[in-house]
């Protein structure tokens, strides 16, 4: 009996003292990756299974009163034996001596990134972002949501969970990644991804196997049709319509031609948005370095690629290239029959500088001391205009120009429909 209480009294201490070398390891890791890099954390510790945990981590960023926080992250494999022989493994750079098969977490829960409007100054547009000329197709010059935009919207924090889950099975050489991450009132994004001929000591040896990508909209997608519907004084129908005609012609200059069936269902996903889906599922194997540089449909003919918008297949994605006449003409839009006057869009129109009061928030074009100017007009006040123009590729000013010096303005501008009696003169 005093054998077993003894060999118990052992294991407890081995067991203890095994656990405090591991709690000091992980300590140091962890200050390693926070404390030394300007931020702190409330508490951290090793779980049953062997895995990190770390509460209350704060970062501070620079010119803000508020920090970037993370109520808990959570790494590991989920078992206490294999983070032993992986941490081992790495520490050791033995990366021979992995387990076979494992998996490796990271849960992060309650992240906050804190959103002030002096963030913008700090990340001009950019004026060759396509994914950026393609989201906001139709709306001015826009490119982004400035974070002004965001506040104005009551979203004044990136509130955000994420769960990374990274499968190694060295016997077969594979590797799986499951992300998710979501970001509160934006978007939910996950994306599964499988990777073959992996090894850890020849990287760039893998190739692609397959997975997919969805993004569901949170609310952010309706929030950008609103906006840009409002400053373009249309309802969100008639942006819509406005959008993908912009689209189209931007699609057309960078030699993308999608098919009618890609339009239909598109454009009931922009006035309904509620999630994007890509799957990949190539025929060969193909590794990264084979699709750098492959224009967007040899790209996705490569991975065999299906699209759903709002969980509709698209059948064909691709279409025959269009004659330039057939493009929409840009600011039509359907009238509405509201009672109200109908307007044809926008045009560039012959406007009085007397009455450029009434076009705030337009795009004016006009001679100016010799020089010419366009841009977007800000406010009137007294005898000046106040106008934000481009001086160079994403870099705007702000500066009055006296009325009095303006000549030859246009200001792009709504059409209003002929009456009967004008258009029989």
């Amino acid at each position: 009996m005093r054998f077993f209480i003894r060999f118990f009294i052992f294991l407890l201490v081995i067991g203890a003292a095994a656990y405090g070398y591991a709690w000091y390891k992980n300590k140091q890791a962890v200050d390693d990756l926070i404390t030394k890099n300007g931020g702190s954390y409330s508490s951290t510790y090793i779980d049953a299974n062997g895995d990190s945990v770390i509460k209350g981590i704060s970062f501070q960023i620079p010119g803000l009163p508020q920090p970037a926080t993370v109520e808990e992250l959570r790494t590991g494999t989920g078992n206490i034996l294999t983070n032993i022989k992986v941490s081992k493994a790495f520490n050791s750079n033995d990366l021979a001596s992995l387990p076979e098969h494992f998996d490796v977490y990271f849960d992060v829960k309650g992240a906050k990134i804190p959103l002030d409007p002096i963030m913008d100054q700090a990340t001009p547009a950019s004026s060759n972002d396509f994914f950026g000329a393609a989201t906001y197709a139709g709306c001015g010059d826009r490119r982004a949501m400035s974070i002004s935009d965001l506040s104005s919207l009551g979203i004044y924090a990136l509130d955000s969970d994420a769960k990374i889950k990274l499968t190694l099975d060295n016997s077969n050489r594979k590797a799986f990644a499951d992300i998710y991450i979501n970001l509160d009132k934006l978007n939910t994004t996950k994306i599964n991804l499988s990777i073959k001929n992996f090894n850890m000591a020849n990287p760039l040896g893998l190739s692609f196997g397959g997975g997919s990508i969805e993004i569901a909209d949170n609310g952010i997608q309706r929030d950008i049709n609103a906006i840009c519907a409002k400053e373009s004084e249309l309802s969100e129908k008639q942006y819509t319509e406005r959008h993908i005609s912009y689209l189209k012609h931007l699609l057309f200059q960078e030699n993308i031609f999608l098919s009618p069936e890609f339009y239909e269902q598109y454009a009931k996903y922009h006035s309904n948005p509620r999630s994007i889906k890509m799957s990949f599922n190539p025929s060969n194997d193909l590794q990264p370095m084979s699709l750098m540089g492959a224009s967007p449909r040899r790209l996705l003919n490569l991975l065999n690629t299906n699209v759903q918008l709002n969980d509709n297949s698209i059948t064909p994605l691709f279409g025959n290239r269009p004659d330039p006449s057939e493009l929409p003409q840009l600011d039509l839009v359907t009238p509405e029959d509201d009672g109200l006057t109908t307007i044809y869009g926008l045009k560039r129109q012959d406007t009085a500088v007397s009455s450029i009061g009434r076009y705030v928030g337009y795009n004016a074009y006009f001679d100016y001391r010799g020089n010419k100017y366009k841009g977007k007009i800000k406010s009137v006040t007294g005898s000046a205009v106040n106008v934000r123009y481009e001086v160079s590729t994403g870099n705007y000013v702000e500066k009055p120009f006296r009325l009095s010096d303006i000549s030859n303005l246009e200001v792009r501008r709504e059409q209003v429909q002929p009456t009967e009696e004008t258009t029989s003169n």
